[in-house]
């Protein structure tokens, strides 16, 4: 393992799934861990989880298709950390398409998970 000691990482998306499986393992690495994801309380439940195991984790509401609501997460985690390390980008949104859409086109998701305002 890799000792990411004094780091600091921001994991959008990281309330859940990939992304707190994400957090999970930067925080067992050392790193101080911020979750940044749109569900507050799914993120304060990744937050209690990862201090549980004696890592230093925070959570900052964020909605990644808002670059002021990133900006100020960004601003946040530079005020309450100092400094931003580590990005693990892995926040999207997947809009329920029309059934039309379905069959024509999967740019939506596509467009939001490759330009992302980070």
């Amino acid at each position: 393992m890799f000792d990411l000691s004094g780091k600091i990482a921001v994991v959008t998306g990281g309330n859940g799934g990939i992304g707190l499986g994400m957090a999970r393992g930067l925080a067992g690495a050392g790193a101080a861990v911020v979750i940044a994801a749109r569900n507050a309380q799914k993120s304060r439940a990744a937050v209690d989880e990862l201090t549980a195991r004696g890592a230093s984790a925070l959570a900052i509401e964020t909605d990644v298709t808002d670059e002021k609501s990133v900006a100020a997460m960004v601003e946040t985690t530079l005020a309450r950390c100092g400094r931003l390390d580590i990005l693990v980008n892995n926040s999207s949104t997947t809009p329920a398409p029309t059934s039309a859409a379905r069959r024509t086109s999967s740019a939506p998701r596509i467009g939001t998970r490759c330009s992302t305002p980070i």
